[in-house]
């Protein structure tokens, strides 16, 4: 039986890193290319990450292991967020957002056949109204075409944004005036 579970724990372990040799790798194609897996996938794929990490470091636990101490990583980023939520201070919110930045969803804020903004996770305490603007590709990938600063949030309702030689034409309402304003903004890299 113990031949069993060491044999399954060892499947689990080559997996965990197999996995996490993936997600490193669509992190670099994207760091050097712009191209990357499309945000639900990648969730995903992180998701299962976390999930076996912490699996392994409960079955790493006894007897002690030096990987244990890297497995323990994926159970305090899962108990520190609780303690947040269940006690507060800006010292738990704090370790929160740096434990949750790897994980954390993006956002859709606006999607059209041709762009999708992301709102932009910079933690906790970050500046209003930064997105990032991709380009969807074959169904499972997208493209990286910059970041966006505007000075209001989106309102996928009211506001319309088109991508046009590398610049976006944000048009949107002016308060609850008939009139419709248009600007042209770069898009940051």
């Amino acid at each position: 039986m113990q031949m069993k579970n060491d044999n399954i724990k060892f499947k689990l372990i080559k997996w965990h890193f197999y996995l996490l040799s993936f997600i490193l790798l669509n992190f670099g194609i994207e760091f050097f290319t712009g191209y990357r897996l499309n945000q639900y996938m990648t969730i995903f794929f992180k998701l299962i990450l976390y999930l076996s990490g912490t699996i392994l470091f409960f079955k790493s636990i006894r007897p002690f292991k030096g990987i244990s101490i890297y497995f323990s990583f994926y159970t305090i980023s899962a108990v520190i967020p609780g303690l947040f939520f269940l006690l507060g201070g800006i010292f738990l919110a704090i370790l929160s957002s740096v434990l949750l930045y790897p994980i954390y969803p993006k956002q859709v804020e606006y999607k059209t056949q041709t762009i999708t903004i992301y709102d932009r996770f910079q933690g906790f305490m970050s500046r209003c109204c930064s997105y990032e603007v991709v380009e969807p590709k074959a169904y499972i990938f997208e493209k990286h075409i910059g970041f966006l600063n505007i000075e209001k949030p989106i309102d996928p309702n009211k506001d319309e944004f088109r991508l046009h030689n590398n610049t976006i034409i944000y048009k949107y309402k002016i308060d609850k005036s008939i009139r419709d304003t248009t600007e042209i903004i770069k898009l940051e890299n």
